[in-house]
């Protein structure tokens, strides 16, 4: 091999070398943000508790009530908890039997009373036959009712519908009041 040679395939390997630690500076720096170049990634960007697809149970004495399930939790320290993306908590009576599945796309389980209030595309079905259809609901754990101030849509077993404007029940749907009763019934004969 010649002096020349060898001289060209020092400074071959060197420019390798130095092209690698850019490449790879290169990623790093990338890799590091999450917005647009150049812009720096605070601590406010992050929650205190993040979790995926989180399992959470709420109970009332000794007996869970709920179990819900989600694609994401937040929660700030002292905060309520945020479940978001693809809700679904199951409801439990007494003795620890499935009755009703409320699917939501967010809710919000309180910090304090446990209550559970769902947002968004909310429906109730229960195992007793009734659907309740509504924006926003709140699941009292205190009282074990299912409340809205929202318009809803309760379909029974017999897939009879009644709309209206407010409304509270039992876990499984089969005692319920509507406030605001929007509509007509024709009594069959």
């Amino acid at each position: 091999m010649t002096k020349f040679m060898r001289k060209w395939k020092k400074k071959s390997i060197k420019c390798r070398y130095f092209f690698l630690i850019c490449v790879a500076s290169a990623l790093l720096v990338s890799c590091g943000s999450d917005g647009p170049p150049g812009e720096q990634v605070s601590s406010d960007h992050f929650h205190d508790n993040e979790i995926l697809n989180p399992r959470i149970s709420i109970y009332q004495d000794k007996d869970m009530v709920i179990s819900a399930t989600s694609k994401k939790l937040i929660r700030e320290d002292g905060q309520d908890a945020i479940l978001t993306g693809e809700v679904i908590s199951k409801f439990f009576d007494e003795e620890g039997l499935h009755i009703s599945t409320l699917y939501s796309d967010s809710a919000i389980v309180e910090n304090v009373s446990n209550n559970l209030r769902a947002y968004g595309n909310v429906t109730v079905v229960s195992d007793s036959g009734y659907t309740l259809e509504s924006d926003q609901i709140l699941w009292d754990n205190q009282y074990k009712l299912i409340t809205s101030e929202d318009s809803v849509l309760l379909t029974d077993k017999l897939n009879n519908t009644i709309t209206g404007v407010g409304f509270e029940s039992d876990m499984d749907l089969t005692n319920y009041k509507i406030f605001k009763f929007i509509g007509n019934f024709e009594e069959t004969k």
